[in-house]
């Protein structure tokens, strides 16, 4: 959709960036594939602080050294793990602290001043966000895909969908009910899909839940949101393993 914004992209992975000054500090590192371990962060720190710090006057160098020790510690309790790389970002005085994990492995920086979001714009051209949205006849959960990140958005609850097994003559008209009240209820949560696209968020949209479901998801539509349609995903049909599955999937297709 050609309201598509890659910084709109960031800012709904990480809202507190918007408040950023030109008093940032940025830094880009390695995540350790392994899982977390702290003296692995220690020493990516250490070398980072000593690569950059005869590159700065003695104002930005002590505003570096104080925003990398908030760093550090933000990095010790969301403890990045399964991606090749991440972003922080350390602002304190306007209430910026945020880690983006990231898709690819990248170069490592450091930089104070004004937000440094070139190498993640350049992640969102190579995998472009997307809403999944995860239907069934009486239900809807949608997601944002952003680089590394699965972002839990919204869910609906619609009315119920009798299945009757009943023959007769009232089988049909029963039928007819059940169907157009699941499809009602799919176009409610196409509403809802219209909305979060519109947002300038999202690039792509893909569809996961019960195959009958995704077809009539997929046929109330709109033109303009069948064009963005990147595919179909298999839900998890247990909750808790639902992000995890999204998230693998995903990552898979690009």
């Amino acid at each position: 959709m050609s309201n598509y914004s890659p910084l709109q992209a960031v800012f709904a992975l990480a809202p507190r960036l918007r408040r950023a000054s030109n008093r940032a500090v940025s830094i880009y590192l390695p995540a350790r594939s392994e899982g977390y371990d702290a003296r692995f962060y220690d020493i990516e720190f250490r070398d980072l602080l000593h690569r950059y710090q005869d590159r700065m006057t003695a104002k930005d160098r002590e505003l570096m050294e104080y925003e990398m020790r908030r760093l550090r510690h933000h990095v010790a309790a969301v403890r990045p793990a399964a991606c090749p790389a991440f972003a922080g970002f350390a602002d304190e005085p306007h209430g910026v602290l945020e880690l983006v994990k990231l898709r690819d492995e990248t170069d490592e920086r450091l930089e104070v001043g004004q937000l440094l979001l070139a190498p993640i714009l350049r992640q969102l051209e190579h995998h472009p966000p997307a809403l999944i949205a995860v239907v069934d006849k009486e239900h809807a959960k949608t997601f944002g895909a952003i680089l590394d990140d699965i972002i839990t958005l919204h869910e609906l609850n619609g009315t119920e969908v009798r299945h009757t097994r009943a023959g007769g003559t009232s089988a049909p008209s029963n039928q007819r009910k059940a169907d157009n009240r699941a499809k009602a209820n799919l176009e409610t949560a196409v509403k809802t899909v219209e909305r979060e696209m519109a947002s300038g968020v999202y690039a792509q949209l893909y569809i996961a839940g019960p195959a009958e479901a995704r077809s009539t998801f997929e046929k109330v539509l709109p033109e303009k949101l069948k064009k963005v349609l990147a595919g179909y995903i298999s839900a998890s049909p247990n909750p808790s393993e639902l992000k995890r599955a999204l998230r693998e999937q995903v990552v898979a297709r690009h």
